[in-house]
């Protein structure tokens, strides 16, 4: 090569010089300004307390959580006269422009110039108004992180300036920006790399490399010359052979991480309108919106901006394509939950846009759970699209673009795509390179612009991309929608592989464990509003009004805290607390509303009448064990068989538990209450470290442990040999990068034994319950109190814990050695369940050292196993027949608090004799997730009768509710077994048909209703939606 090597670095440099002189100032705008805490919509008057003050430039503002709105007004000088005006306003803060009230966009340090009007008349006068955000206090994210941004409180205000364009500079500086980037990514070798070289080289030799060291009217005329030259480079045009990528404009806007849920409403505000005003100056350019919730914000709060996406949705520029409520975790929310995501989601779209989305786009989220396909199948999604798996810290992840099995069999077609990137020739090049499997795959999906933050396309990265449309040496760009794009994969790839079950992430195992108050908060939330919509139901059938409204509005809360930075735990202090306010709230409201539903049967207890209602809110009879706690202290439940017995549990909060009442499925009982007891005899025997039971014989050891566990059905000891059950292991937990987020491998070599045993004691000895209270110092500073509870009427064993933590950088964990032969453990997931290998053959195997299970793990044999369930915790390992249990994480980034505090959490061993059966572990987990629901009863109480009966043991109800347009009612159910089988349901109230539906209750297939029975078939793990008409 005959041309001098410094010139292309000199270029690069010459590129961002000019770069400074794309606008020319024409006037400053004076202004004003006023600070604020509060969040208005629109410029604040007099009437919000609003008192202006001149803002020179060097004006100092700002402090933690501080909004300072700026206004001035702008004449057009007479050289602006029919030209695209654009401010360039330097408040120092994330800002959203007003014009004249319209919202035109976000200043912030990715766009600092925004367009004002695109043709303006010389003397006019626009009112001009700038909410700035100071900011607020963030720590980072990774362990040793302070304070990332500058302190919120030294902002400079720099001034407002109106400036135009010089159109021929931008020009230039985007013609040699993408063929210089062309240049870089060719091999040597090219030809057109070196044509390119040479005609740059012609180009440096005509411009001048310092603009600001000559005037102006000696530069300009040199940059139509170096245009001329680049003119032929640009028109080159690629052959028929050639990658396709397709390009649309996106915003990844967290709802909420390093900032709170309020902030993200006025991001999308700033985001949106930006994109909008975008939109007007660039005709071809296509954007996805994917979280509905947002959306409804904007149509909430800033209706004129709504009012304008609305017209670029008719246009198809605009794509509100993503089909859940908010972008959620997905592997902690339930089933249920992933449902009402896509049903409120899908319905939210439909009744803003008229718009059915086809894509669940979840770039952002930390693994993606093996029963997604069938959910998405079930509400009209046939495409994935996802960026996460990229981050795996182990593996790389086999394919990019792939048809994603489910656990049911159910499939949709997955593409893993780029965010937060720019459509030049340098990452179209770096992402075609990417791609695995170029024989099948000729195309991938780049979603430019700036997110997380939000932000999104700027009017540089649309520059760009109107020169690499098809431009030689570079993969063919087209915008494109979403759906366009995953349609046309899935017409024109044909030879696609296929991938089954979970998409896990190698990395973020610690976001399953994180912030022990929300992932209790979503459970409890789950439970209570499933009850509560159950009973609803009951109260509607019998005459009573269904509280539709309310029982949306949690579910919206519920959703959105389910997004993907709030569940797991990764937010910052303010995020948290307010999720964790948000589930208090939701759980009081769901038990509001199902004490209101059980008047109609309960009736109203003015007074004390002796008894009780209880209710099972199950698809199976419920004899053994249960909590009546609307009972009064001393009060027994009375009757003949029936056991009660008062305890004291580890809050101490008294509580009568009872058996031998017969409450059927879906039904209530009314139960006798007396003040008296007759004496019952204890089965237990406790003598020293040596428990006998009913089902076992426990031995336990000087610090706490059992070591001994001989079940008596089986006669096999299930203590692993040298081992033991409920140790306590403690460890320094600090990852390498993301602190709240991740767990390393390696962190296990730091795990020990806790040592800090206190004292064991008897708390309770009675007819149902032996509870043994034991008290532990944990690491450094924490104490723990936990009931050991052994019943006699089911093997059954809890660990009810209390615990006041207050360490840091601190990962605390619950193993079982268990003696069971297993090469894989069954995890419970929506609607079924993964098996994982308990082995570490693999790499893929080494990698889930840490994985997402539900409300119980279980490792079995034939004809024998162990189940470790439990009431909120998601994070669990199991490797060689060792379960442990994740119980509580202390990251301090971006909560420097950790997870200080009180903690409530119940774990519980099962050993079952029969091998893994829906019955041996299925129902109980399901039964200490949700206790019979117990209110007071009056005098006119009466029992409630079930609602349907379900013949397969197979077969769990996970929801019965009022429909969503019509007079009818809902049942959701699943098989929880893996096995296929034709299911029986005997309807217990008069029902004039019943229609089998998508999820989202549409598509009805008509059932054969023969004297209120219906018969149909379920196959393995398999989701069945019933419209039952009244």
């Amino acid at each position: 090569m005959l041309v001098d090597r410094k010139i292309m670095s000199k270029l690069s440099q010459i590129e961002s010089r000019y770069e400074k002189y794309r606008y020319k100032k024409v006037a400053d705008v004076p202004c004003e300004y006023w600070e604020t805490f509060e969040h208005f919509r629109k410029e604040p008057g007099s009437a919000e307390g609003a008192i202006w003050k001149a803002a020179a430039p060097g004006t100092k503002w700002g402090d933690n959580w501080l909004t300072c709105w700026f206004r001035g007004d702008a004449r057009i000088p007479a050289e602006c006269d029919g030209k695209k005006v654009f401010i360039r306003a330097k408040t120092g803060g994330e800002t959203l422009f007003i014009v004249n009230e319209r919202y035109m966009g976000v200043f912030d340090n990715n766009h600092p110039v925004v367009m004002m009007d695109k043709s303006v008349r010389a003397g006019k006068a626009y009112h001009l108004s700038f909410e700035a955000y100071s900011g607020h206090y963030i720590p980072g994210s990774a362990p040793n992180d302070h304070n990332i941004p500058p302190y919120p409180g030294c902002k400079t205000f720099d001034g407002i300036e109106l400036v135009l364009e010089r159109e021929d500079v931008t020009g230039f500086v985007f013609d040699l920006k993408v063929l210089w980037q062309v240049a870089q990514v060719l091999d040597d070798n090219s030809l057109r790399k070196n044509k390119i070289i040479k005609g740059l080289s012609d180009v440096y030799s005509v411009i001048d490399a310092m603009p600001d060291e000559t005037p102006e009217e000696s530069w300009r005329p040199e940059i139509a010359k170096a245009r001329r030259i680049m003119e032929p480079l640009l028109d080159a045009k690629n052959g028929s052979t050639v990658p396709y990528m397709g390009i649309v404009a996106h915003s990844h806007i967290d709802t909420a991480w390093l900032w709170p849920i309020a902030e993200t409403w006025r991001k999308c505000a700033r985001t949106f309108s930006s994109v909008l005003n975008l939109m007007d100056q660039y005709p071809d350019f296509k954007f996805i919106q994917s979280s509905p919730y947002q959306t409804s914000v904007i149509r909430k709060y800033y209706p004129e901006i709504y009012g304008r996406i609305k017209k670029r949705v008719v246009e198809g520029r605009w794509e509100p394509n993503g089909a859940m409520w908010v972008e959620p975790d997905c592997n902690i929310p339930s089933g249920e939950s992933f449902v009402r995501q896509l049903l409120f989601g899908q319905k939210a779209t439909r009744e803003m846009f008229g718009y059915t989305s086809d894509t669940l786009w979840l770039p952002d989220v930390f693994g993606y759970s093996a029963a997604l396909p069938q959910i998405l199948q079930g509400c009209d999604v046939e495409f994935f699209c996802t960026t996460k798996i990229s981050w795996n810290d182990t593996n790389r992840f086999p394919y990019d673009t792939f048809i994603w099995k489910g656990i049911d069999g159910s499939s949709v077609t997955a593409h893993f795509h780029n965010i937060h990137c720019w459509p030049d020739p340098a990452t179209l090049t770096e992402q075609w390179n990417r791609v695995q499997h170029k024989d099948v795959q000729d195309r991938r999906l780049v979603a430019y612009g700036y997110g997380d933050g939000g932000g999104g396309p700027m009017a540089e990265m649309l520059e760009v991309a109107k020169r690499v449309k098809n431009l030689e040496g570079c993969p063919k760009a087209e915008h494109t929608t979403v759906s366009d794009f995953m349609k046309g994969i899935k017409m024109d790839l044909k030879d696609i592989p296929k991938w089954s079950g979970e998409l896990y992430l190698e990395l973020h195992r610690g976001t399953l464990t994180s912030k022990a108050k929300i992932k209790r908060g979503n459970r409890k939330t789950e439970i209570a509003v499933r009850d509560a919509e159950f009973l609803s139901t009951m109260a509607a059938l019998n005459g009573k009004p269904y509280p539709s409204n309310k029982l949306n509005e949690l579910w919206k809360t519920l959703l959105t805290d389910q997004f993907h930075d709030i569940l797991p735990g990764s937010s910052i202090e303010r995020v948290n607390d307010e999720a964790i306010d948000d589930f208090e709230h939701c759980i009081e409201g769901a038990k509001n509303i199902s004490k209101k539903a059980l008047e109609t049967f309960a009736g109203t207890a003015l007074a004390d009448t002796g008894k009780i209602m209880a209710v099972n809110t199950l698809n199976w009879d419920r004899n053994g064990e249960i909590l009546l706690d609307a009972a009064k202290e001393n009060q027994y439940a009375i009757g003949e068989n029936i056991k009660s017995q008062w305890v004291e549990d580890v809050e101490g909060n008294k509580k009568l538990i009872a058996s031998g009442i017969h409450i059927p499925a879906f039904s209530g009982k009314v139960i006798s209450m007396a003040y008296e007891s007759h004496p019952q005899k204890s089965p237990f025997v406790v003598n020293g470290n040596m428990v006998e039971t009913p089902f076992a014989a426990v031995s336990f050891d000087s610090i706490g442990r059992i070591v001994s566990f001989i079940d008596k059905e089986s006669g096999r000891d299930i203590v692993k040999k040298d081992g033991s059950l409920n140790t306590l292991w403690i460890g320094e937990d600090i990852p390498e990068a993301w602190d709240n987020w991740d767990i390393d491998r390696d962190q296990r070599l730091k795990m020990s034994i806790g040592r800090g045993f206190i004292k064991r004691y008897v708390a309770a000895d009675g007819p149902l319950q032996l509870r043994l209270r034991c008290e532990y110092n944990i690491g450094s500073a924490s104490y723990m109190v936990q009931d050991i509870v052994f019943h006699s009427e089911t093997p059954r064993v809890d660990f009810e814990s209390v615990i006041d933590w207050k360490e840091k950088h601190k990962l605390l964990k619950a193993g079982f050695e268990l003696d069971v032969l297993a090469d894989s453990a069954r995890h419970e997931i929506q609607y079924g369940y993964v098996e994982r290998p308990t082995h570490t053959n693999l790499p893929q195997d080494r990698a889930r050292f840490e994985v997402c299970a539900h409300k119980w793990t279980d490792i079995s044999e034939t004809g024998f196993g162990v189940a470790l369930l439990n009431d909120c915790k998601y994070g669990v390992g199991v490797e060689d027949g060792e379960i442990r249990l994740s119980l509580m994480k202390s990251g301090l980034h971006p909560d420097t608090r950790g997870d200080e505090g009180r903690h409530l959490f119940n774990y519980a061993l099962l050993p079952h004799s029969t091998g893994f059966s829906v019955q041996s572990v299925v129902r109980p987990a399901y039964e200490l997730n949700i206790p019979v629901v117990s209110v007071k009863a009056g005098e006119g109480a009466k029992d409630m009768k079930g609602i349907l009966s379900v013949d397969s043991p197979n077969i769990i109800v996970e929801c019965i509710k009022w429909a969503e347009s019509e007079n009818a009612f809902v049942v959701r159910l699943y098989d929880a077994a893996k096995t296929g089988k034709r299911v029986n349901l005997k309807f217990n109230v008069d029902i004039k048909g019943v229609d089998l539906t998508n999820l989202l209750e549409e598509k009805a297939v008509p059932l054969k209703l023969n004297d209120g029975n219906v018969s149909f078939y379920v196959k393995p793990f398999e989701i069945k939606t019933l419209i039952c008409k009244i």
